[in-house]
């Protein structure tokens, strides 16, 4: 049996009817990964989301030891 595949969601902007016509096409041509394809993307990408360094959240938000501990400089630091 394949593991549950995790779910994704995307917000998109719509400021014109041009826009939401462009976000509808999209949606209308969606199609799944496969469970193989999902498993093959997870890996490429395992090394990337593994630490946080990619999550602002993380780099903005997390105290000294979450900054520390993925290499983001302190607030001293980039005091202004």
């Amino acid at each position: 049996m394949d593991p549950p595949i995790a779910g994704c969601t995307t917000v998109s902007g719509i400021d014109s009817v041009r826009v939401l016509r462009q976000n509808l096409g999209i949606a209308r041509r969606f199609m799944p990964m496969s469970a193989r394809e999902q498993r093959e993307y997870e890996r490429s990408l395992a090394e990337y989301a593994a630490d946080g360094r990619f999550e602002l959240s993380t780099a903005e938000h997390d105290g000294a030891v979450g900054q520390e501990q993925h290499g983001f400089p302190s607030q001293e630091d980039v005091a202004m």
